[in-house]
């Protein structure tokens, strides 16, 4: 369940996590007075300890069907999505899906970057909090038009994760 979900327009919310305000920042910066910044300028190599926690989406006919493109480990870990037959944008559990599918809904529809605070509760588990700062990309060089989410996810769980210490 999404608890808050922020545009980020000039003002930048409270992040729970220091990394999700950096990845910000690099978009932010690469996005040189485009619409959204070209996906193949975000330089992942600059946040390694954090890839885990990151996903990509495309986003395709205008914005109602997602493909998976990079799930990251500590993100199939945490929401237990199946090794090669589960894809964040379509997961089986049915929470996890109805979650995942707002976050990408209001982020396409939005058009711009947002941040969600929730919780998750995958079948037969704890719930999870967490938080996502979801950015939007272009593949093409003009900026304008927007096929690519990357989501940047901090999840507060009662067991710490060896991804993220």
């Amino acid at each position: 369940m999404i608890e808050n979900a922020h545009k980020i327009c000039d003002e930048k919310p409270i992040f729970q996590a220091e990394f999700q305000e950096l990845i910000l920042e690099h978009w932010q910066q690469i996005q040189q007075n485009r619409r959204y910044p070209s996906k193949k300028d975000f330089r992942p190599q600059n946040f390694p300890k954090y890839l885990p926690q990151l996903a990509i989406v495309s986003v395709e006919e205008c914005g109602e069907h997602f493909t998976d493109r990079l799930t990251g480990t500590t993100v199939s870990e945490v929401l237990r999505l199946s090794a090669g037959r589960e894809q964040l944008a379509a997961p089986s559990d049915e929470n996890i899906k109805d979650v995942v599918k707002s976050m990408l809904g209001q982020a396409s529809d939005n058009e711009q970057p947002m941040y969600f605070e929730g919780k998750f509760k995958p079948q037969a588990s704890q719930e999870v909090g967490f938080s996502a700062l979801v950015l939007p990309f272009s593949f093409d060089s003009k900026g304008d038009e927007l096929d690519t989410l990357l989501l940047a996810f901090n999840f507060n769980q009662n067991r710490p994760l060896s991804a993220l210490s």
